[in-house]
């Protein structure tokens, strides 16, 4: 190994123990409105559903579909209060406003309602609603549409309490269970998440989200082998997740906090690509790219991170380090 190599290698290690702080803060650097759009039986809402972002009162700004799972996902630009149109044949317009004035983050469900004057297209089709939805009783839907609703508001608490009592009423309620978990790791309630997530994963075996949730806490929990496994089966039952920037992040993560910075490249070059903006997807590539032995490809990385990040848990570390790489490669 040459002199370059030796240091770049002695730079990781003094930079590799910042995840677990740098990763904490994660939720508050990405700007990103995800959503689960649903039927009114609450099952996923038809793939192909028009989603629309508007600021609101003003211009349309993004469009796109709903995926298998019956999600979508914008990325902001800014702090501002938006507007998501949910268009689906045979449904009302769904709309929810989405205040993100004092926070980057989203997360809700929208449920579609029929429209009297056309038929949607299941029940043109004869299909039924499923058993699992007709056995959720009404007072636990209207404590999950609660906590929704408090979740938008950014209420952590008022949505636990709501989700709590969904699942009093109901024992068998994996989406109030998958919801739940989301709300703990949330609050970086790790273990609280991990038995939620678990237990909707149980009684849904294709609660894809929650195999992407549970991959995000057993990371947190340093559990990389179950985290791994976790995120490969979210991505077995939906390979293009709405979310995707995330669970490519937390594969990457997983593999490259195994040792595995070669499985790792792959997915952080995804999440990269699925959001730019993500300045943790950037600190993880620089790490990747030392391992490579590519230091100026590790200081353009380290330095999209700063300019994306200028005041995140890893930007003492980093700008200290950026210099002493430039150093070994002009000792090259």
């Amino acid at each position: 190994m040459n002199a370059v190599c030796k240091l770049i290698a002695a730079l990781l290690l003094a930079i590799v123990v910042l995840p677990s702080s740098a990763r904490a803060a994660q939720s508050e650097a990405p700007m990103q409105i995800q959503v689960q759009v649903r039927a009114p039986d609450g099952s996923p809402a038809p793939q192909g559903s028009l989603c629309e972002m508007d600021l609101e009162n003003t211009e349309m700004l993004d469009e796109g579909q709903t995926d298998s799972a019956g999600k979508c996902r914008f990325v902001p630009q800014g702090h501002n209060i938006y507007l998501i149109r949910i268009k689906a044949a045979g449904y009302l317009e769904a709309r929810a406003r989405v205040d993100l004035q004092n926070s980057s983050t989203w997360y809700g469900d929208i449920t579609l309602k029929p429209d009297p004057s056309r038929a949607p297209p299941a029940a043109v089709a004869g299909a039924p609603i499923s058993a699992a939805a007709l056995a959720i009783p009404g007072p636990a839907k209207k404590e999950f549409d609660k906590a929704t609703q408090s979740l938008q508001n950014h209420d952590l608490d008022e949505g636990v309490g709501h989700l709590k009592k969904a699942i009093e009423l109901y024992a068998q309620y994996p989406q109030a269970y998958a919801m739940l978990g989301a709300a703990y790791n949330q609050q970086k309630k790790w273990q609280d998440a991990q038995g939620a997530l678990q237990k909707a994963i149980q009684l849904d075996p294709n609660e894809a989200d929650a195999y992407f949730q549970l991959g995000a806490t057993l990371n947190q929990e340093k559990d990389y082998v179950g985290a791994e496994k976790a995120l490969k089966q979210g991505f077995q039952l939906v390979p293009e997740p709405a979310e995707g920037a995330a669970p490519h992040y937390e594969l990457g993560f997983a593999c490259f906090s195994q040792g595995r910075w070669q499985d790792a490249e792959p997915q952080v070059a995804k999440t990269i690509a699925a959001q730019p903006d993500f300045p943790l997807a950037h600190w993880l590539m620089a790490q990747i790219m030392l391992k490579k032995g590519d230091g100026q490809g590790a200081i353009n990385e380290f330095q999209t991170y700063l300019k994306l990040d200028p005041n995140g848990p890893a930007a003492p570390s980093v700008r200290a380090v950026i210099p002493k790489i430039q150093a070994a490669i002009a000792k090259k």
